[in-house]
């Protein structure tokens, strides 16, 4: 049984950290275990200790990062002088309460472990105490009430564990409290947003519950308060507001509702960080978030708040990144210029602005050139944004993505002054009004990755200076009105993954050197109007999973070489002119799971072998000379 040793020499600190090395059971570094820890040296030499000067007794031990397993042993409680403990690593089991008599203790770091058990309250005790962190670990039960007392606290970090309960009144009796971090979901990282709230309200998942604390509001020194990823209810107190100090302020991934308090005389000078997403939050964005000054992130999406966006928010000279997703917010007048936007660009400083499913129903002002210094993402897809791409994007130089799908953009495809945004690599328009071809200016986005514009009414021919966009990794261009034989350069690009030209009218035949798509994954030219046979250079594609060339007019045999492609998980060659037999090569395609080759002009039996056995009859309808064992 732990006995607390009596003698204050320090041979006491020397017995204290040999019981803790002898509890220690994984050591990969060997630093601990096969280092100098030994009698043989003294303890104040030994790895990661720090002694005083004058008495010789541990003040600090700095463990953190080796990988260290095992349980932590009590005699860590007889370090009596020790000032700092940073044991950041792989322990396990509870958390010893002789810590509790570390009275000179300043700072106690044991997070990423794996300690289960409740919070000793005992740990309260060590009135010096300025930084506490036990996040990341498997604590459970609540916050201890003795922790209230705490005279010099100034920071305490208690993310992501499974504690329980309420957020206590009594932390706002902590008067020197500076930085909060309550972040308590154990699902963090792993599951979407909508799994994570399916687990809480299934009570498989252990959060902090009920309403925030207007006692909160007394912490004047509070610079960080992070709480979410919890059960959090009820209307944010307006006193929260009001804590001037206060630089973060995090609340999202809760459950907290009502409209943000409304008073024009809140004021928080030094925020500068402000995520309030995936709440409940309804009503408008306060005029007086434009007393925000020093604000550079805010985040409130995935909310219910509605309104015009104010433009008053173009005070926020350092703002950098806004994100308003899918509210009810609006401009300020129907069917006009977004006037936001313009106010929006005296934030000189904007890198990142999201704006997706809002129904804004106005146009893109010329003035949104005046974002060109910054601007680096600009997200608005599901906006009801009206009208044409103004030429004025193109002096957005420093812009990376640009997402504008499912709008009602009309106009031409893409303004020739688009062709000056170099650092461009995002690019999608899907499914608006826009029209004519797609301009050779193009060409010249050479860091260009995506390139979406599906469900348009393009017209013409593919540039053949596509093959210049050498990153290109995805080219979606389905249900359009192109038409003509398919760019050859389009087929020499390396880093090529997705390629669906499907639901247009291209003509001609595959090309020879379409092996050159080293990359590709998907290819889909469904409902074109190609022809001639398909080629075996196709053998080159193995990295390809999927294959739709079904309700064109290609004739001719299937390729022997098909069977090269060993990944292909989905092939579909229907409604077709192909003649002669199923390739017996396809028996090694073990991957296959989705196979159609009906409708077209096969003969013989088909095969038996690999993925054969699990098609039916309906992968070969329509070839009426076809024979063997498939069943409906």
């Amino acid at each position: 049984m732990f006995r607390p040793a009596v003698c204050s020499s320090n041979f006491t600190d020397q017995d204290a950290l040999l019981h803790f090395k002898s509890a220690i059971e994984v050591n990969p570094t060997n630093t601990i275990k096969g280092g100098n820890w030994t009698v043989e040296a003294n303890f104040c030499e030994w790895i990661s200790i720090v002694c005083s000067n004058r008495r010789q007794r541990v003040v600090a031990l700095d463990l953190s990062y080796m990988g260290l397993q095992g349980r932590l042993s009590p005699y860590l409680g007889n370090l009596s002088f020790l000032v700092s403990l940073d044991l950041t690593n792989s322990f396990y089991g509870t958390i010893p309460i002789e810590i509790g008599r570390l009275r000179y203790l300043k700072e106690l770091v044991l997070q990423s472990n794996q300690f289960e058990g409740n919070i000793p309250h005992n740990l309260a005790q060590c009135q010096n105490l300025k930084l506490m962190s036990l996040a990341m670990n498997k604590l459970t039960g609540g916050i201890p009430r003795e922790f209230g007392a705490f005279p010099e606290l100034q920071q305490l970090f208690l993310s992501f564990n499974d504690l329980g309960g309420q957020i206590p009144s009594f932390l706002g009796n902590i008067s020197t409290l500076q930085v909060i971090g309550l972040v308590m979901n154990k699902l963090i990282g792993k599951h979407s947003s909508r799994h994570r709230r399916l687990a809480k309200a299934a009570g498989t998942l252990s959060c902090i519950g009920g309403n925030i604390p207007s006692e909160i509001s007394k912490l004047v020194n509070l610079n960080a308060m992070s709480l979410q990823d919890n059960l959090l209810t009820g209307i944010v107190p307006q006193e929260i507001f009001n804590i001037s100090s206060l630089q973060v302020l995090s609340l999202m991934e809760n459950s907290l509702f009502g409209s943000l308090p409304s008073s024009r005389e809140l004021r928080l000078p030094n925020l500068e960080q402000l995520f309030l997403g995936n709440n409940g939050f309804g009503g408008n964005i306060p005029q007086y978030f434009s007393n925000f000054l020093n604000l550079v992130l805010f985040d409130a999406g995935n909310n219910e708040l509605n309104g015009p966006i104010p433009k008053s928010l173009g005070n926020l000279k350092n703002l950098r990144y806004f994100v308003v997703q899918s509210y009810q917010l609006t401009s300020e007048t129907y069917n006009s210029e977004l006037g936001f936007l313009s106010a929006l660009s005296n934030c000189k400083s904007l890198q990142t602005l999201v704006l997706e499913e809002n129904p804004l129903r106005g146009s893109i002002p010329e003035s949104i050139k005046n974002f060109s210094s910054s601007l680096q993402i600009l997200f608005a897809p599901n906006c009801q944004i009206r009208g044409h791409i103004p030429n004025q994007m193109g002096f957005l130089k420093s812009l990376t993505f640009l997402e504008l799908s499912d709008n009602d953009l009309d106009g031409n495809i893409i303004p020739s002054s688009l062709a000056g945004l170099e650092s461009l690599q995002r690019l999608y328009l899907d499914n608006n009004h826009l029209e004519g071809p797609i301009p050779n200016e193009i060409c010249n986005l050479t860091s260009l990755g995506d390139l979406l514009l599906r469900q348009n009414r393009i017209l013409g021919l593919i540039p053949n200076c596509i093959g210049n966009l050498s990153s290109l990794q995805k080219f979606l261009v389905s249900s359009n009105n192109m038409t003509l034989v398919i760019s050859i350069s389009l087929w020499s690009l390396q880093q090529l993954i997705f390629l669906n030209l499907s639901l247009n009218s291209f003509s001609g035949g595959l090309p020879l050197d379409m092996g050159k798509m080293i990359a590709i994954q998907n290819i889909d030219l469904y409902w074109n109007r190609l022809t001639d046979a398909i080629l075996s250079s196709i053998r080159e594609l193995q990295s390809r999973s999927a294959l739709n060339l079904s309700r064109n007019s290609f004739q001719g045999c299937i390729p022997q070489s098909i069977g090269n492609l060993k990944g292909l998980d989905f092939l579909d060659l229907s409604y077709n002119e192909l003649t002669g037999v199923i390739p017996e090569s396809m028996e090694g395609l073990t991957y296959l799971q989705n196979l159609n080759l009906s409708f077209n002009k096969l003969s013989e039996e088909i095969p038996n072998g690999g993925p054969f056995g699990n098609f039916s009859a309906l992968s070969f309808i329509g070839n009426e000379a076809l024979y063997g064992n498939a069943t409906f």
